[in-house]
């Protein structure tokens, strides 16, 4: 008699979804949360983050993160993952409904150099400095 598979009709069809349409795109890259950056010292972390290979930037949902592109060692040459049974809670908790298939999400500002981040940077600070002068220039209330 055949084993049963413990593997529910969502779950089967999740991993068709990553094998399939989407290769298992939510299983190239990890996010990690940054702080927003507002001093130097936190726009030369992000230069220095988006100065290395596979490395982006973006701000999302009032959130700065770093994305990396690597690929999970344990994803086959099908795009099924090899410890499906066994793998993490933050892959248990991916909800398919939500994947990113077909394209990269849009998010509100991304970053994949230095010279992108730059530009905004340079921009955004010039845009506080003529906020400054208009409160410099705006008449005092007593």
């Amino acid at each position: 008699m055949p084993k049963q598979s413990k593997e529910s009709s969502k779950e089967r069809e999740q991993r068709r979804m990553c094998q399939e349409l989407c290769e298992g795109r939510c299983c190239r890259y990890i996010t990690i949360h940054l702080d927003a950056p507002r001093l130097k010292a936190d726009y030369d972390e992000i230069s220095w983050f988006l100065a290395h290979e596979n490395i982006s930037v973006y701000f999302d949902e009032r959130r700065w993160h770093v994305e990396v592109q690597s690929r999970c060692k344990h994803l086959d040459s099908d795009n099924l993952c090899t410890i499906y049974e066994d793998r993490p809670l933050v892959c248990r908790g991916y909800d398919s409904d939500e994947c990113e298939y077909p394209a990269r999400p849009k998010h509100d500002l991304h970053f994949d150099t230095k010279e992108e981040f730059d530009t905004w940077w340079a921009r955004k600070k010039e845009r506080e400095r003529s906020r400054r002068k208009r409160r410099e220039r705006a008449p005092k209330s007593r």
